[in-house]
């Protein structure tokens, strides 16, 4: 069946604002944790709700709440601090007690990842992505592509009007490219079924900084279940923030 349906959405890390989505450093560390003699270790997290048939959730690091308000479908914290070491990360459906994913990473000092919540809500699960890239070149910016849409192929991610090999090719459900130098400007990237020349998708005008990180996600269903509306689209989010701490 073909996909005729086109969604866009470009967001910088301050939009997300209205959701008050705080994480105070103290809300991820235990008491035994605080040595105020050592300097205070942290990693950057930020977290994208990717589940398009799950509900609202509330999320929790090592057993406390860290949002004021839902966390709902296609929501993104932006970059924030968590302590490193093991930490144990629930989402729970929002005014519900158990854990739709309860899950433990390991945080690594000064290093910076993306949680993603994907999948259907009957097999949902977390993806941690480690965000490591280079600092681009003067004028260059960084992207990368995460297929994180449960029921759909491998893509390609082409620049349009754009003649030779994908920009990312052949990339399935959960898998995450490493970040890529291009030069900064105004594009459009495309979405096709990995090896073929149709248009499922196209982002419109997306324009990159020089300096910036850039993370380009498809999401949602290819053939929603009856009465949902989350079809697939395409987002570029910018990962600016903290990948240049």
């Amino acid at each position: 069946m073909k996909r005729k349906i086109i969604h866009f959405v470009y967001r910088f890390r301050n939009t997300f604002l209205s959701m008050l989505l705080l994480v105070l450093l103290v809300s991820c560390l235990n008491d035994d944790d605080n040595n105020n003699n050592q300097p205070i270790e942290v990693a950057y997290v930020s977290i994208y709700h990717a589940s398009p048939d799950a509900p609202s959730f509330n999320i929790f690091v090592d057993g406390r709440v860290i949002n004021r308000n839902s966390f709902g479908y296609s929501s993104y914290s932006g970059y924030l601090n968590f302590f490193t070491g093991n930490r144990e990360i629930q989402f729970k459906e929002v005014n519900a007690s158990n854990a739709l994913i309860d899950t433990t990473f390991d945080f690594q000092n000064g290093k910076v990842y993306s949680l993603f919540a994907i999948n259907r809500l009957s097999n949902i699960e977390a993806l941690l992505v480690v965000d490591s890239a280079a600092t681009p070149a003067t004028g260059k910016a960084m992207v990368r592509f995460v297929n994180l849409s449960p029921d759909a192929p491998a893509f390609d991610i082409t620049l349009e009007g754009q003649a030779g090999a994908p920009l990312f090719a052949d990339q399935s459900f959960k898998q995450s490219s490493e970040f890529k130098e291009i030069d900064a400007g105004t594009y459009t990237f495309d979405v096709k079924d990995a090896g073929a020349s149709n248009v499922v998708l196209s982002s419109g005008d997306v324009v990159l900084r020089a300096g910036g990180f850039y993370t380009i996600i498809t999401r949602g269903f290819t053939n929603p279940p009856q009465g949902n509306t989350n079809i697939l689209s395409v987002e570029v989010l910018d990962s600016t923030y903290s990948i240049i701490r």
